[in-house]
């Protein structure tokens, strides 16, 4: 899903989700919580308490337990199985790296994700490709998450990020509406092959001169 294209040589941002479209995961462990029940524990008021960097990991762990009448302990072995499962899309790597290459230095790309601090500190460990990023924002450090206006008026603030000019895949709906409230063409990472069309029609079709000049 996206909104009407505009001329391709006008964009000069992307900005990407993490979790679901640069890293897949599983939410199936081998505790006593069920994949629907870990995924419900992670989309509550604590969890996103959590993700804004506002409560730590153990008050986390501890008040969701409660609230889903869980160990805090299976709690912990669940989302660490959880974190341990994550893969980079390395299809959708590459083709960052060649958008970039075509841009020559003239495209930027962030992440931007609804993140505990802790998560990110181990997804950032990850060996994958970060230099194709001029900046992860997360959310725990933005003190934001998204879908909430805040956290996209953050980044493009922060970044000096023109939203006319900016791209933003998300696998969630609703933060992709929001993006498009400031302005951003937002792209709804459902099927990737489609995706990857959107992106390549937005940022590929693009006939450059030696040197790397526009047309």
């Amino acid at each position: 899903m996206a909104d009407q294209v505009q001329n391709p040589t006008e964009f000069r941002t992307l900005i990407l989700d993490l979790g679901d479209v640069l890293f897949t995961w599983s939410a199936v462990t081998t505790t006593s919580i069920p994949p629907r029940l870990l995924k419900d524990l992670m989309n509550g008021p604590t969890w996103f308490e959590y993700e804004r960097g506002r409560i730590s990991q153990a008050e986390c762990y501890a008040r969701v337990g409660e609230e889903f009448s869980v160990a805090s302990s299976d709690v912990d072995e669940a989302l660490k199985q959880a974190r341990e499962s994550l893969r980079p899309n390395e299809e959708l790597l590459a083709l960052v790296r060649e958008l970039k290459a075509r841009y020559a230095g003239r495209l930027r790309v962030f992440a931007l994700s609804n993140i505990s601090l802790p998560d990110y500190e181990y997804v950032i460990t990850l060996p994958t490709d970060w230099s194709i990023f001029d900046r992860v924002f997360p959310s725990a450090l933005l003190g934001e998450r998204k879908p909430d206006l805040a956290a996209y008026e953050k980044v493009v603030r922060e970044a000096d990020i023109d939203p006319a000019t900016a791209v933003f895949v998300d696998d969630k709906l609703e933060n992709v509406k929001a993006a498009r409230q400031l302005g951003i063409y937002g792209i709804v990472f459902e099927k990737q092959e489609g995706v990857f069309q959107a992106l390549r029609k937005i940022f590929g079709d693009r006939v450059q001169e030696k040197g790397g000049e526009r047309n």
